[in-house]
């Protein structure tokens, strides 16, 4: 059955501290029976136990059990002769303290591919009771005595019928009763299989063995048949021989009789009272009393050697309740939903402190989402974070401030509307349903663009205007008044609340929001014939803002001149205005001045104001209700001119922005598509937050995952003895690898999953700080998860693959060799 063929090893080969530990050794094993090993400690017993039952690698020679060389075969197919023909038997017992004593001798039997639940049971408590241990069967190992240990180990060797069984020092840490009776049952198996016995103890050797080899310094020194019709003089500890004890006294009368044994000359001063049934003994402290209870065992006789009686009469029937004509072969103890209910079941069990640090998990999660999403969201360049002006717009150069640059681009084919400057405008929405509003506006950034372009398609709420004194804003600027919040302060609460209320721009008077628009652009649109006149009097900025103390009629224009004497728009005069004499203003730089400056402004003379650095020429004066009303107004296009003069470009409305800027690039301008200009500005800004949020963002998931690595590390190495027990009663590798990873998968499930969601729900509602910092998405949460879950198995796996490569012998790290 087994062979050995020159086989060697060696311990730290080629160092100065090589040690030959199995020195061409070659042995033929029979069928059945003990053979035991024999020798001093380090002279390479276990060492060659192991190498026998696979549990070790050989530096050179062969090993067949069966006819199969499993010197060198590939460690998948060692376990799974291990499983089939192999069974062991432990020193230190390596029973899994955290399973019950009948599932420490199941998962053998699940390991050759029994499932049947009943099979299992009946073959596991039969083998159970065997070796006395029967009614222990559903408490866990670690509440055991170490003999009632070393019994579940038998259980656990001979319940999947091999024919072999590994035992390797089975009595090396039991007292001398436990001893016997394990190497009773020891006895009783080896009448049909083979057992392979490594002992220091010579006498239980050569009562229980059919042959003994002797070793030393690795090599076999001597191999006999051993005659088992013989005598073990073995005193166990726990049976007293009355008949061999030196000193026995006899007190008594007729009712009681004491017989005193004792092993010398002692004093003893005792007390004993029968009351009521009960035994009242008092030593006086002096000795230990010790009742039937106990293990102790009185026997009224000599002492004799043991003989063969003492195991003959003991049976095991091998193959009982196993199913007819089974065949052992491997089957995997990790399916799919097997390895996540162990992990459920692994991570429930875990101490308090252990799931404590799972709370470590919980933070990493939280940093990890928190730098990815920081990451893609400065990634995810979207068109409201940059876009300033309606994309339709072109911005063509004029530098010079030709006044006449407007018309002539106008006219342009392709140009659907041009306006001096840029488009953007500052309009104020004024709050007076309330007192406590009444002063206060919110101000909002806006591009200004025609009504014309807009189709009845686009809206989102509301109508198009039937007059010149209606506007339509879009959905992007509502978004961003409701996601600053303040609106809401003021009873607005949803968009379409917006619908019906003011804007305010200073000559024009109000406009009333008719309706919201979708066309994912920053924009107002106005009656066509009003655009240039909101540009001109609506204030410029570039922010939205709040409810402020800025009363209403503070909102300026952009004239030229302020203060006492403002220049305005005559065509935007207040009806109480009358000209008491001249006329009113007709052509350029004419001006109306009230009736008070008659003498020293005389008529058709210029006076020190000016527009365009040309001063204005009075052609009449007027007269007003208004006691504070003391403004200059000129004509439209006067004011357009002074306007046109601040102005470096012309902005441009087409259907087709980057077509029209070829075309007029082609005529010689110079010309920025505003889309362009807008994102290309915004990266520029952005580059170096980004810079700053990659490495930020790294440091928290380098943090993050360094943690978890440690953790899992720690976890694992806390595992390492039930690994090493694992692999030793025939568990494969990728099975090993399938538990561990179903653990992970398990922790990453209930750690990150609600850190991932917890960082989600904050930073979702504190959008308002961050803005676009962070890109809040399903898909970031999937990414993030699948990340943790990535570097999880991976870092957690590490040190299980690096103990993997290692033999079960190496992984139990024994020191006996």
């Amino acid at each position: 059955m087994i062979k050995l063929h020159n086989v060697n090893k060696y311990f730290n080969k080629r160092r100065a501290n090589e040690i030959h530990v199995i020195n061409n050794t070659s042995l033929e094993l029979p069928e059945s029976g003990i053979v035991a090993l024999l020798g001093p400690s380090g002279c390479g017993k276990t060492t060659l136990l192991n190498a026998i039952g696979g549990l070790d690698k050989v530096n050179s020679g062969q090993i067949f059990v069966d006819d199969a060389c499993i010197s060198k075969m590939r460690s998948s197919k060692i376990d799974s002769i291990r499983n089939a023909k192999i069974g062991y038997i432990f020193q230190n017992f390596n029973l899994l303290d955290r399973m019950t004593v009948f599932e420490n001798v199941a998962i053998a039997l699940r390991m050759i591919g029994i499932k049947d639940r009943q099979v299992i049971k009946e073959r596991v408590n039969y083998c159970l009771k065997s070796v006395g241990i029967y009614q222990f069967r559903n408490k866990t190992t670690d509440a055991l005595s170490g003999g009632q240990r070393q019994r579940v180990a038998i259980a656990r060797a001979i319940v999947k019928n091999p024919r072999i069984i590994i035992a390797d020092e089975p009595t090396g840490n039991l007292d001398s009763a436990n001893t016997i009776e394990v190497m009773n049952i020891i006895k009783t198996i080896s009448k049909d299989r083979l057992v392979l016995l490594v002992t220091h103890e010579k006498k239980i050797a050569e009562f229980y063995s059919s042959r003994i080899i002797d070793m030393r310094d690795g090599k076999i020194v001597g191999d006999r048949e051993n005659d088992t019709e013989n005598y073990l003089d073995y005193q166990l500890e726990n049976k007293i021989y009355l008949k061999d004890m030196p000193k026995h006294d006899s007190y008594g009368n007729e009712d009681v009789q004491v017989d005193v044994y004792s092993d010398g000359l002692s004093e003893a001063g005792i007390k004993i009272v029968l009351r009521a049934g009960n035994l009242y003994v008092n030593t006086g402290g002096r000795y230990n009393v010790i009742d039937e209870n106990s293990n102790i065992e009185l026997i009224d006789d000599h002492y004799s050697a043991m003989d063969s009686s003492i195991y003959e009469e003991n049976r095991f029937e091998y193959d009982k309740f196993l199913p007819n004509g089974y065949k052992a072969k491997y089957t995997s103890l990790y399916s799919p939903i097997r390895m996540f209910t162990n992990g459920f079941r692994t991570i429930a069990k875990l101490n308090r402190l252990k799931k404590l640090l799972l709370v470590g998990f919980v933070f990493a999660s939280i940093f990890t989402f928190v730098a990815i999403s920081n990451v893609f969201g400065v990634l995810d360049i979207k068109e409201k974070d940059f876009l300033t002006t309606n994309s339709n717009y072109i911005t063509v150069n004029n530098a010079k401030k030709d006044p006449t640059l407007v018309e002539k681009l106008r006219s342009t084919e392709g140009a659907k509307a041009a306006f001096a400057g840029n488009t953007q405008a500052t309009l104020v929405m004024p709050f007076t349903e309330y007192l406590q509003s009444s002063d206060y506006v919110l101000k909002f950034n806006a591009s200004v663009t025609p009504i014309s372009s807009l189709k009845k398609s686009n809206l989102y709420k509301g109508s198009l205007p039937t007059d010149d004194k209606g506007v339509v804003i879009d959905k992007m600027l509502v978004d961003k008044m409701f996601k600053a919040r303040a609106i809401q302060e003021v009873g607005m609460i949803k968009s379409s609340d917006l619908i019906g209320r003011k804007l305010k721009v200073k000559n024009l008077g109000e406009f009333t929001i008719t309706g919201i628009s979708n066309v994912n652009s920053p924009s107002a649109f106005f009656a066509d014939s009003k655009c240039q006149d909101v540009l001109m009097y609506s204030e410029s900025g570039s922010t939205l803002e709040g409810p402020s103390g800025v009363p209403s009629d503070e909102v300026g224009g952009g004239n030229e001149q302020e203060g006492e004497n403002p220049i305005s728009d005559y065509g935007y005069a207040p009806s109480s205005l009358k000209i008491k004499k001249g006329k009113a203003p007709a052509n350029d730089y004419e001006v109306l001045v009230r009736d008070t400056h008659e003498e020293e402004m005389p008529l058709n003379k210029e006076i020190s104001a000016k527009v365009n650095n040309h001063k204005l020429k009075v052609v009449g004066y007027y007269t007003t209700d208004s006691q504070d009303d003391d403004a200059y107004y000129t004509t439209n296009h006067t004011l357009l001119l002074g306007y046109i003069s601040k102005q470096r470009s012309v902005s441009v409305y087409s259907q087709n922005p980057t077509a029209m800027a070829k075309k007029l690039t082609d005529e010689g301008y110079t010309v920025q598509v505003n889309y362009d200009r807008d994102r290309d500005n915004y990266e520029k800004s952005e580059s170096q937050n980004f810079r700053s949020t990659v490495t930020a963002a790294g440091l928290l998931i380098l943090i993050a995952l360094i943690e978890m690595f440690l953790m899992l590390r720690s976890s694992f190495l806390s595992r390492i003895k039930e690994i090493g027990t694992m692999r030793a009663i025939g568990l494969k590798k990728r099975d090993v690898y399938r538990m561990f990873a179903g653990e992970i998968i398990v922790i990453t499930v209930l750690t990150a999953v609600p850190g991932i969601a917890a960082a989600y729900y904050v930073l979702s509602n504190t959008t308002t700080l961050f803005g676009s910092k962070f890109l809040l998405a399903p898909w970031v949460a999937m990414l993030t998860f699948t990340l943790l879950l990535v570097f999880n198995l991976v870092s957690g796996l590490i040190p299980v693959v690096q103990t993997m490569r290692k033999t079960p012998a190496a992984i139990l790290a024994r020191v006996d060799i």
